[in-house]
C-alpha cells in the first residue's frame, strides 16, 4: 500500500489561536504524526476554551466545536512546560521529530528555553514554523491582536463597504486560515530542504503580511503603485472604473431561496435572454447594445425577477449550466452537508469522538491517484497520547512515568 504524502514526518505542536493549529492540521491530515503538546488544564494553549460553539457533553472541560474541527489527526500529549522536567520532555521529542509548529508570543519559547537555535543545536535538521500575528521583529511584534486587527493593519478593509459608512472586514477568520494554510505551505517546503540537505530552518510567519500578500490585496493595491492613487471605497455594483455593473450581476432570490450570476461579457446576452424565454428582448431597442442594457438595468432586472420567482435554485443552475452562464445557488450549511457533489466526492467524513458522538467533518480540499487518504480520526482527549509519546518515543517505563506524573510534569 502506498505511503501517505507525509508518513513518517513527526510534528510538535505548541500553539493558540487559529493559524497555528490550522497549519499542524494541514500536516496532519496528510499523514504526518502530530503531537499537540498541552497544558495539563487544557486552558490558554488550546482551542479547548478558547471559542466557537460548544458540543454538548458531559464533560467537566468542554471541547469547543472549533477544537474538535482543528485537531482532527491529531495527538495529544500533556505537558508541563513551565517546568524544568517538562521542558527536558520536550528537547528529547524534538531531537525525534522533524518540525515544530508553534504560535506562542515572540519570545516566548525562547523564555522557555526551547528556541529554534536551543533546538537545532540538539536536532540540526529540525523545521520550526512559528505563526505570530505581526512577526518576530518590528514594532509591532509584541502587540495584542484580533482577527480584527490582523486583517485592518494587512490593508483588508479600506476598500470594503460603503463610502459614507465605516470599513468592514470579511466574515469569519479568514486571515488565520490563509496565514496557517501559508504557513503549512512554507513548512512542507523547508522540510524538502532539511531531507537535502540535513540542514533545518525557523520559519516566521506574519499573519498581518499573509493579509497584505493577499492576491485580492495586490490588485487593489496596483493604482498605488503605479500612479500613487489609492482605490476608494465605490458605490455598491460599481466597477473600477467608476461605471456600474452590468445587469445580472450579484445574488438574487428566486423561489426557494438566492442565486448568484456573474454574466462574462456582451456574449452572455443572447444566453440569457434565451435562458429565460425571453428571445424578443434580443431586438428590444432598450437592451440592444451593453450600455443600453446597463443604463436599463433595472427594467432588465426586473423581465430576469419574473422568471427568478417561478424557479427554484436547483433548476435555475441547471439552466445556467445548460446556457453556458456561470450561476450558482447560495447553499445554506445543510445545503452543503447534503449536497449531492459533495456526497459523491466524499469530501465530508463522519467520526467517531469517544464522547460527542458521531460528526461530520470536512476533508482535504485535494485528492492523490496514488497516495492513499488519511483515514481519519476524531480530536483527541487531552493527553491521550502522553504515554505513547513517553514509552514509545522516549524509550521511559511505566515507574519513570508514573513519577513525573506524580510530580505534576504530566497528565
Amino acid at each position: 500500500m502506498p505511503l501517505l504524502a507525509l508518513e513518517g514526518i513527526r510534528v510538535l505542536e505548541v500553539t493558540d489561536g487559529i493559524a497555528g493549529p490550522y497549519c499542524a492540521k494541514m500536516l496532519a491530515d496528510l499523514g504526518a504524526e502530530v503531537m499537540k503538546i498541552e497544558r495539563l488544564d487544557a486552558v490558554s494553549m488550546t482551542q479547548r476554551q478558547w471559542a466557537g460553539e460548544r458540543v454538548e457533553t458531559s464533560l467537566t472541560v468542554e471541547d469547543t466545536a472549533l477544537f474538535l474541527h482543528l485537531n482532527t489527526n491529531k495527538k495529544s500529549v500533556a505537558v508541563d512546560l513551565e517546568s524544568a522536567d517538562g521542558q527536558s520532555l520536550f528537547r528529547k521529542l524534538a531531537t525525534q521529530s522533524s518540525i515544530v509548529v508553534e504560535s506562542l508570543a515572540p519570545g516566548r519559547m525562547e523564555s522557555l528555553g526551547l528556541s529554534y537555535n536551543s533546538l537545532k543545536d540538539l536536532n540540526p535538521s529540525l523545521v520550526m514554523t512559528s505563526v505570530t500575528p505581526y512577526g518576530q521583529t518590528g514594532p509591532y511584534k509584541d502587540y495584542q491582536y484580533t482577527e480584527l486587527t490582523v486583517f485592518a493593519t494587512g490593508g483588508g478593509m479600506h476598500r470594503e463597504g460603503i463610502p459614507e459608512r465605516h470599513p468592514l472586514k470579511y466574515g469569519g477568520e479568514i486571515a488565520q486560515y490563509f496565514a496557517g494554510t501559508a504557513a503549512a505551505s512554507a513548512t512542507m517546503g523547508a522540510s524538502v530542504g532539511a531531507l537535502m540537505t540535513g540542514q533545518g530552518d525557523w520559519l516566521d510567519v506574519s499573519i498581518m503580511e499573509c493579509m497584505a500578500g493577499h492576491p485580492h490585496q495586490i490588485g487593489r493595491r496596483a493604482p498605488f503603485a503605479y500612479n500613487g492613487e489609492l482605490d476608494p471605497r465605490r458605490e455598491p455594483r460599481t466597477s473600477a472604473a467608476g461605471g456600474r455593473e452590468p445587469y445580472a450581476v450579484g445574488t438574487f432570490q428566486c423561489k426557494d431561496g438566492h442565486v448568484s450570476f456573474l454574466p462574462l461579457g456582451p456574449r452572455m446576452w443572447p444566453n440569457i435572454a434565451r435562458m429565460i424565454g425571453k428571445t424578443e428582448l434580443m431586438d428590444d431597442p432598450r437592451f440592444n447594445s451593453p450600455e443600453l442594457r446597463t443604463d436599463n438595468r433595472i427594467k432588465l432586472e426586473a423581465i430576469f425577477q419574473e422568471w427568478l420567482d417561478r424557479h427554484t435554485r436547483a433548476e435555475v443552475f441547471e439552466a445556467t449550466n445548460n446556457a453556458g452562464i456561470p450561476g450558482a445557488p447560495v447553499l445554506t450549511p445543510t445545503d452543503v452537508m447534503n449536497d449531492e457533489h459533495f456526497q459523491e466526492r466524499g469530501f465530508f467524513r463522519e467520526l467517531e469522538h469517544p464522547e460527542h458522538g458521531a460528526l461530520s467533518y470536512p476533508g482535504v480540499p485535494f485528492g492523490f491517484s496514488e497516495v492513499d487518504d488519511v483515514p481519519g480520526h476524531a480530536a483527541p482527549a487531552l493527553g491521550e497520547h502522553t504515554v505513547e509519546a513517553l514509552s514509545q518515543i522516549l524509550g521511559m517505563d511505566e515507574a519513570k512515568i508514573g513519577s513525573l506524573r506524580e510530580a505534576g510534569i504530566v497528565s
